[in-house]
């Protein structure tokens, strides 16, 4: 079993109203207007090992200086500008009694492509962030300050390395970012939901790539199996 996703930028809205149409009688109602904006998105997977959240988009900002003379990191602006945070959730709830159970998630990034001109790429740029492993229970999206993260216990199996760089390009191979379980030893991963925290994330950009009036746009693609 294979399962990957694509983020991209979920937007919520509802207009709820009431429309009396003839005659001279007047009516009054209230209308709810409202407007939302997850940070997370949920991929709607079913089954008993899924991928439960991933991070909405990862803003690095539209008004950034073109570097001529060395390499920059942008920060991602919700992190540094509203201290949020962003996480990759794997849901486990497989039956693991006598079993050998493994999972493992990696994560691409594709070729950031100028908006406006299909063979301008930002050349070299690279994703940088740190981790930190958290329990998430619950339903809604983990970005919210009551959104069901806490401090992973001892009984959290998963690995997860404490920094990660993966190379903008659609030709790279993903790289491993979580996994759990050891078929050799036959070790059982955890049971439950394993929280990936993404912080002081930055995309590095080379010297002389990026043009001026130019906005990159590109995807970041998550795929869950159930082996290591």
């Amino acid at each position: 079993m294979k399962k990957k996703l694509v983020t991209g930028l979920l937007v919520s809205a509802s207009v709820l109203g009431v429309c009396v149409l003839g005659g001279v009688s007047s009516y009054a109602a209230e209308t709810e207007v409202g407007i939302g904006f997850g940070t997370h998105t949920d991929p709607g997977e079913t089954g008993d090992l899924k991928i439960r959240w991933v991070p909405t988009e990862l803003d690095f900002g539209t008004s950034n200086v073109v570097n001529q003379t060395t390499n920059v990191d942008f920060l991602e602006q919700d992190e540094a500008k509203l201290n949020l945070r962003k996480y990759a959730v794997v849901e486990d709830t497989r039956d693991h009694t006598g079993a050998d159970v493994e999972w493992k998630l990696t994560a691409g990034v594709s070729d950031l492509v100028s908006t406006t001109s299909a063979t301008t790429k930002l050349t070299g740029a690279v994703l940088k962030f740190d981790t930190d492993k958290h329990d998430y229970s619950g339903t809604i999206d983990p970005g919210l300050a009551s959104g069901g993260i806490a401090a992973a216990t001892a009984g959290h199996t998963a690995t997860i390395a404490p920094n990660y760089t993966i190379n903008a390009d659609t030709s790279a191979t993903a790289i491993k970012v979580m996994e759990d379980g050891d078929i050799a030893s036959s070790v059982t991963s955890f049971e439950g939901n394993t929280a990936m925290e993404m912080k002081n994330m930055k995309l590095s950009v080379p010297a002389n790539v990026a043009k001026k009036t130019h906005q990159y746009k590109g995807k970041m693609t998550w795929t869950l199996t159930n082996a290591i």
